[in-house]
C-alpha cells in the first residue's frame, strides 16, 4: 500500500510538506503543490481515514450532490441516504447543481477543504470526474449513484440498469403495436441507448423528427407537448427521460384535447410516487432508488471508518422493472 512517505520521497519533499500539499495548503508553493498531487495520483495514493482522524476531528457530515433538489426522484434518494446515515449520527449537506458543472466544481472545492467526511455524487455530467477522482484519492471517500464513472477501484459506483430500462419501456410500446415512437430526453445517455436498441431490434425507424434532445424536466415536457402538437405526422407512442417530463407532456397534450392513451401512449422512467396518482396513471420503469441510496450510504460509511469494502461492492448495477399503468395502451 502506498504511504504518505512514499509520495514525499518520490516528490523529494518532507512528509509534512507532502501532507500540506495534498490538503491544498497555501503554506506550500504552487509548483510543489502540483508536483506532489500529480505524484500522488500516479502512485494511486489513498489517505488512511483512521490516520486522518487522529489529526482532524470528524465533521459527522456527508455531502450529497444532486442535479435537481426539487426532483422527486432525488428527494426519495436523499431520504433513503439520510435514514441510513442517521444510524451513526451523520447529517447531510444537500447540494443542488442544476446540471451546471461549474456549480458542481464549487462543491468539490468545498469538500476538499475538509467540510465533510465523505461525499455522494449523483449527476448526469461527467465533466468533473477527474476532479472527483482526485478528491477521492487524496481527501475524502466518495461514492457515485447512477453516474457514469470508471470502474477503477477508487470510487464505488451504485447504479441502476438504465439502458435496460430504456429498452424495456420501448419494447412495451412496440408490443402494444406502436412503431412511430418519439423519445424526449438526452441522447448521450443510457436510456436513449436502450430505446434505440429496441427500435432497431424490432425493425422500427428511429425518426429524427421524433427525437427531442436535452429534455428532462417538467417544463421540458410542456415544451415538447407544444412541439408534438405542431407535427403534421405525429407519433403514437412517446417515451420520456423521466416521470417529471412525462407528466408535463401529458398535461400539455390533454390541454390540446388529445386523449391519453388513445391518441398518445406516454411512458416515463423513475416511478416517482406521484406517477401512480396522476390521471391517467403513468406507465414507467421502476428504479430502486431507496435501495440504491441505502447501499451507497452503507459503502460510504465503511470507507470513512476504513473498513474493508467487498470488491463486488465497487460496482453495483440494480435491475429495473416495467410498471404498466393507464397511460399506455394497445394501438387500435
Amino acid at each position: 500500500m502506498v504511504t504518505l512517505r512514499d509520495v514525499a520521497k518520490e516528490a523529494g519533499v518532507s512528509a509534512a510538506t507532502a501532507s500540506l500539499a495534498l490538503n491544498n495548503s497555501d503554506k506550500v508553493n504552487i509548483d510543489t503543490l502540483k508536483k506532489v498531487q500529480k505524484i500522488a495520483r500516479e502512485l494511486n495514493y489513498i489517505p488512511d481515514a483512521r490516520a486522518k482522524a487522529l489529526t482532524k476531528k470528524s465533521t459527522k457530515m456527508i455531502g450529497l450532490v444532486v442535479p435537481e433538489i426539487n426532483n422527486p426522484f432525488f428527494a426519495d434518494l436523499a431520504q433513503a441516504i439520510k435514514m441510513k446515515l442517521n444510524e451513526l449520527d451523520y447529517s447531510i449537506i444537500l447540494c443542488g447543481t442544476q446540471n451546471d458543472p461549474k456549480e458542481e466544481k464549487k462543491y468539490i472545492d468545498m469538500f476538499r477543504s475538509g467540510m465533510v467526511d465523505g461525499a455522494i455524487f449523483t449527476c448526469l455530467t461527467e465533466v468533473n470526474n477527474s476532479l472527483i477522482t482526485e478528491l477521492a484519492s487524496n481527501h475524502i471517500p466518495v461514492v457515485y449513484i447512477d453516474r457514469i464513472g470508471d470502474d477503477d477501484g477508487i470510487i464505488p459506483i451504485v447504479k441502476s440498469n438504465l439502458k435496460d430500462g430504456g429498452y424495456q419501456i420501448t419494447r412495451h410500446l412496440i408490443e402494444l403495436g406502436h412503431k412511430k415512437i418519439a423519445y424526449i430526453g438526452r441522447k448521450d445517455e443510457e436510456r436513449y441507448a436502450g430505446f434505440k436498441d429496441a427500435m432497431l431490434e424490432f425493425g422500427c425507424e428511429v425518426n429524427k423528427d421524433y427525437i427531442f434532445d436535452k429534455y428532462h424536466a417538467f417544463e421540458s415536457g410542456v415544451k415538447a407537448g407544444f412541439m408534438l402538437n405542431d407535427l403534421e405526422d405525429k407519433p403514437t407512442g412517446v417515451i420520456c427521460f423521466n416521470d417529471e417530463t412525462a407528466i408535463g407532456l401529458m398535461q400539455t397534450l390533454i390541454k390540446f384535447d388529445f386523449d391519453i392513451p388513445n391518441d398518445f401512449s406516454v411512458c416515463g422512467i423513475d416511478n416517482i410516487d406521484v406517477a401512480k396518482y396522476y390521471s391517467p396513471s403513468l406507465t414507467t420503469i421502476d428504479i430502486p432508488k431507496k435501495m440504491m441510496g441505502k447501499k451507497a450510504a452503507e459503502i460510504l460509511l465503511k470507507l470513512i471508518a476504513s473498513k474493508k469494502v467487498k470488491k463486488e461492492d465497487y460496482f453495483i448495477n440494480y435491475q429495473v422493472k416495467l410498471i404498466e399503468r393507464d397511460s399506455s395502451s394497445k394501438l387500435e
